[in-house]
């Protein structure tokens, strides 16, 4: 089941490479001196050329352990479950994978790893240490990714998105301009009530405060060049993710 996660050996990612894939007109942010120049003069406005990425990627998987992961054994399962499907097909694409676990800080990482007995000890090893940090925010994570991937890499975000910052959703999208990037939100039970009223009063776990919740959560609206797995109880880990790897960019 865990091969559905894998890919023929030619990247299906179109962004930086050599060999040209396809040309979409330029967006604000965009490095303009990957302007097609000649479809620009053509269609008087300007185009951006994209190409087949590397195949050889780095597979950087960011697990969120701040309080609010550990809700249930059922929220637990599921993005466990979730981080050694990304690991494994990274594995078995012959990529690179690089572990990261992050609160409100980076709790501890890996070196970019190959074997799979080496991929696996790796993983135990973070997911045993001490956690420090109380609350979730995202800033830190993007910090430390801007000083260890100068390269475009996949990102996978293992995380419920419950962040301690208001501009979360801006700052993964500005994430998924340079990478390519895979949220998978994991959701137990309890946060996915159907109430008729919308919304439900509770003790946020990581503040402590009194807030109120929206009774049936769904991931944010999509983002150009971003994807969202919605991990719920019900359904496996893996067919969440593979529907939100094959799903066309929007």
């Amino acid at each position: 089941m865990l091969s559905w996660l894998a890919g023929p050996y030619r990247s299906a990612f179109k962004g930086n490479g050599v060999e040209f894939a396809d040309a979409r007109p330029y967006q604000p942010g965009d490095d303009w001196r990957r302007l097609h120049w000649s479809l620009s003069a053509r269609k008087n406005q300007p185009y951006l050329r994209l190409g087949y990425e590397e195949r050889e990627l780095t597979c950087i998987i960011a697990i969120d352990r701040s309080p609010s992961m550990y809700l249930s054994p059922q929220k637990i399962e599921l993005w466990q479950a979730a981080a050694v499907a990304l690991g494994w097909a990274a594995y078995l694409n012959g990529d690179r994978v690089r572990w990261v676990t992050f609160t409100d800080r980076i709790e501890g990482f890996s070196p970019r790893l190959r074997s799979p007995f080496v991929l696996w000890e790796s993983l135990a090893g973070l997911l045993q240490q001490p956690v420090r940090g109380h609350h979730s925010r995202l800033r830190p994570l993007l910090a430390w990714l801007e000083k260890v991937s100068r390269r475009r890499a996949f990102v996978a975000v293992v995380s419920d998105l419950f962040f301690q910052e208001d501009s979360a959703e801006t700052l993964l999208a500005a994430l998924a301009m340079r990478h390519f990037v895979l949220a998978a939100v994991p959701r137990s039970p309890e946060e996915n009530l159907s109430i008729p009223w919308g919304y439900l009063p509770l003790k946020e776990v990581e503040t402590g405060q009194l807030t109120t919740m929206r009774g049936d959560l769904r991931p944010p609206a999509p983002q150009p060049r971003l994807r969202y797995a919605l991990l719920k109880p019900d359904r496996p880990p893996i067919q969440s993710l593979r529907e939100a790897l094959l799903a066309p960019l929007q």
